[in-house]
């Protein structure tokens, strides 16, 4: 649920949150507001999941000219979005776009600008929570997004349209502060309101809520379906290293994981773990220079010893039996199954890029790579390193667990051609990635 800070004592603040079947929170796509009484209708766009109304005519004592950045639509989005950007005075403007953990995605510049409204085309190549900042002058305006598909590359782009795009409710020359329509509202109206989520791939939309409204309300919009995969997992939407690297979560079933690998160079206790050099049992593996997978998106690769101390507080290297658990699951639900075989759930557990392409229709490396990940588990093809080298960046994914069996220790293990789950022990001086399980 998101908070939201009110304005003035002539206002009701709708709050919306959204409930499963089972009454888990279930975070929300969009929320649709209609006015019955006065013939109106609102759409707001997660994350701004409150609507803030005056009783009075009109909202303008609450409207600013200024320069700003407008929120970006659709949001979330599948690897394309466009941001509106309300330019006061001409000159030159600066736009930076970073990931959830800082880092710059993409970035451009302009100079200088003319005077109203420009339409910004935004691409990202990956999913995940991005910020996009405007600065000209002195002056700097930021928005959210949620990329949930590929694009082609990350990029910020100026396509040279004034005055019309995508969305021509927004392109009123002053900007509403955050959260408050500009139609008219009074106490008593009847209202509707209807919620939307993407479960499973698929759009669902929530019950009608019709009532009257005179005051402050947080408003449970209800879903008939059960499930909350492939979400970030409720209250702990992130996770960070003891290097301070932050990570996605996903929600599977009951289970809570990283949506990410692990990539840091210290223990949970902040020991640092030595790189790879023959005479060590415990190191992490970054030095692979054939990968043309970043390494902050492969993570590293760890030995057994080193796997068991690399996640932080709270979270722990998942068990062979935490491990099957998850298949289990992903083999019980329809939406994850390939062909009918409840067997071939790879591709639900696999990315939606960097996988060798193959012609199997259930198969990671199958051409419509955006048919993967329908659990959210974004497997990443890293590879592997044994005494041989490294080698299958690409092709291969393998994941250690806590479980051993003497001089060994059980993996699992997803390919590019494969249909399932590959599931063995190796030794433990192999060096794999891994994915911590929260406790």
């Amino acid at each position: 649920m998101l908070l939201f800070a009110t304005v003035s004592a002539q206002t009701v603040t709708l709050t919306f949150t959204g409930r499963d079947a089972s009454n888990q929170y279930v975070p929300l796509n969009r929320v649709v507001v209609s006015n019955l009484t006065r013939g109106w209708q609102d759409t707001l766009f997660w994350p701004d999941t409150v609507l803030v109304m005056t009783d009075q005519t009109g909202i303008d004592d609450f409207v600013t000219d200024g320069f700003h950045l407008s929120q970006n639509n659709p949001n979330p989005f599948n690897g394309t979005t466009y941001v509106n950007l309300n330019v006061t005075e001409p000159g030159e403007v600066s736009l930076v776009m970073t990931d959830i953990s800082g880092r710059i995605v993409g970035a451009n510049h302009y100079s200088p600008l003319q005077l109203g409204i420009h339409e910004i085309r935004i691409t990202l190549s990956s999913a995940g929570i991005y910020f996009l900042t405007a600065r000209q002058n002195g002056q700097t305006s930021s928005v959210k997004m949620v990329n949930r598909g590929n694009g082609s590359g990350d990029a910020i782009a100026f396509t040279g349209t004034i005055g019309t795009n995508h969305y021509s409710s927004l392109l009123q020359p002053k900007n509403a502060t955050k959260g408050f329509t500009n139609n008219t509202f009074v106490a008593g109206d009847q209202m509707q309101y209807v919620g939307f989520i993407t479960l499973n791939g698929a759009e669902e939309e929530s019950g009608q809520m019709i009532q009257t409204q005179d005051s402050t309300q947080t408003i449970v919009l209800s879903f008939e379906i059960i499930g909350i995969d492939s979400f970030s997992c409720v209250g702990t939407p992130f996770m960070i290293d003891f290097d301070g690297n932050v990570y996605n979560t996903v929600q599977i079933g009951t289970q809570c994981w990283m949506r990410e690998n692990m990539r840091t160079t210290k223990t949970y206790n902040g020991t640092s773990i030595p790189h790879f050099t023959s005479s060590f049992t415990d190191f992490c593996y970054t030095e692979d220079t054939t990968s043309v997978i970043p390494l902050w998106k492969r993570g590293c690769l760890y030995s057994w010893t080193a796997a068991k101390q690399s996640c932080p507080a709270g979270w722990h290297l998942p068990s062979d039996a935490e491990w099957t658990n998850l298949t289990n699951y992903v083999s019980s639900q329809s939406a994850y199954i390939c062909g009918g075989n409840t067997s071939y759930i790879a591709k639900a557990l696999c990315s939606t890029d960097w996988w060798e392409s193959y012609n199997d229709a259930c198969s990671p490396g199958y051409q419509s790579l955006y048919t993967n990940n329908a659990s959210g588990f974004e497997a990443i093809p890293a590879g592997l390193c044994d005494g041989l080298g490294f080698f299958a960046s690409g092709h291969q994914a393998w994941f250690w667990t806590s479980s051993d069996t003497g001089s060994n220790a059980w993996y699992r293990r997803l390919v590019y051609h494969i249909k399932d789950v590959g599931r063995d022990y190796c030794g433990q001086g192999s060096v794999l990635s891994v994915r911590c399980l929260r406790d």
